[in-house]
């Protein structure tokens, strides 16, 4: 078995092997490995016990998991360990196939969006589910309703940690007329179900105008900068102006061009500590040099991130690399605007199976 002899090791051993293997298989085909390949070597069949990695033996087979299918043990002693502790992840692994399966075999989740326009303003709340009915788990198999809430949490999650981020740091924001928001680092995840940045609108009822910038080197020059996005007919009646411009370039370059001071910055998912900053590295020079052109004087800036491993390397990674002095207003908290919509986690970072995108959330300030 090729994934044999690597029981003992830890997690840093573990996860370098498979990621070693994926890039020895790219290098060998000669090009990139899909993402199914992928998860042959990143999810493989093995112990889930810490530092076990069995691939089993002849006399004792290894044993999945009935329900979700995601965890494998190499004997009755590792399962009856760890059964606490999966009893409190197995639903949430059933819901990351499931969601897998329809986005792969269907189309990638975009349920409705809520279309109520808050006559007053309301601020924040402690949670997602205060803006998203979260339904109650009644049947064994995963239900429409808890894969639609799962999507439609992965879709809000940026506009509702704009407005928590707001809330708390702009005390104008109840009175404010106009708001601009630049999303930095920005991608097709950013800009698909476009509309989805209309609910932040949707919960300032004193905003006539708002700005939305995408910047990113991934994004597709449009023809104009500006993209035609139909606006809801109650901001429409309301005579409201939301306007979304795309910047295919990193932001480093965009602010060589554009003098525009946003009140606020969100660098999705960032992966900054992601990269390799040696001397050369395209990747580094292409995507993040200079992170202190993020920040703005007045400004928030807020970066999240996937683990509570990726925030705070991610944040040593801008602190280190940021030529500004920085005022750190929230150091690596859990975001409660996260998505609930899980991901299988072949890190398994902090000894957990999955993560959430914008999961966690750390927020800074120009000090001069």
């Amino acid at each position: 078995n090729f994934f044999s002899g690597h029981q003992g090791k830890d997690r840093v051993q573990w996860n370098t092997f498979r990621m070693n293997a994926v890039k020895t298989c790219s290098v060998m085909l000669s090009r990139a490995l899909s993402l199914v390949e992928q998860e042959m070597f990143l999810f493989p069949r093995v112990c889930r016990m810490a530092g076990c990695h069995s691939t089993g033996t002849s006399s004792e087979q290894l044993q999945d998991c009935p329900t979700c299918y995601c965890v494998t043990w190499c004997s009755d002693m590792h399962r009856e360990e760890m059964v606490d502790q999966h009893n409190t992840v197995c639903r949430e692994l059933r819901l990351a196939r499931v969601a897998d399966r329809y986005e792969c075999q269907v189309s990638v989740g975009l349920p409705s969006l809520p279309s109520n326009l808050d006559k007053e303003y309301l601020g924040t709340a402690p949670d997602i589910t205060h803006f998203v009915d979260k339904p109650w788990a009644v049947k064994e198999e995963i239900t429409k309703e808890e894969l639609d809430f799962a999507f439609l949490t992965n879709q809000l999650s940026g506009p509702l940690t704009l407005l928590d981020v707001a809330s708390r740091f702009l005390p104008d924001l109840s009175t404010r007329t106009s708001l601009t928001v630049h999303i930095a680092g920005s991608s097709l995840y950013e800009m698909m179900g476009i509309i989805k940045w209309e609910y932040l609108g949707h919960r300032l009822p004193n905003i006539t105008n708002m700005q939305l910038v995408f910047i990113g080197p991934e994004l597709e020059q449009e023809e104009e900068e500006q993209v035609p996005v139909p606006q809801c007919g109650d901001c429409t009646t309301l005579r409201r102006s939301i306007t979304y411009q795309t910047h295919s370039t990193t932001y480093q370059e965009m602010r060589k061009v554009d003098s525009t001071i946003p009140d606020l910055v969100l660098v999705q998912n960032c992966g900054f500590s992601e990269y390799s900053t040696e001397a050369g590295s395209t990747e580094w020079e292409e995507g993040w040099a200079g992170l202190g052109h993020l920040l703005h004087q007045g400004s928030i800036l807020i970066f999240t991130s996937y683990t509570k491993g990726e925030a705070v390397t991610d944040l040593a990674r801008f602190l280190e690399y940021c030529d500004k002095e920085v005022e750190v207003l929230v150091r690596c908290e859990e975001n409660n605007m996260r998505s609930h919509r899980p991901i299988r986690d072949w890190e398994q970072d902090r000894d957990k199976d999955v993560f959430y995108s914008m999961m966690e959330s750390s927020d800074s300030s120009d000090r001069n």
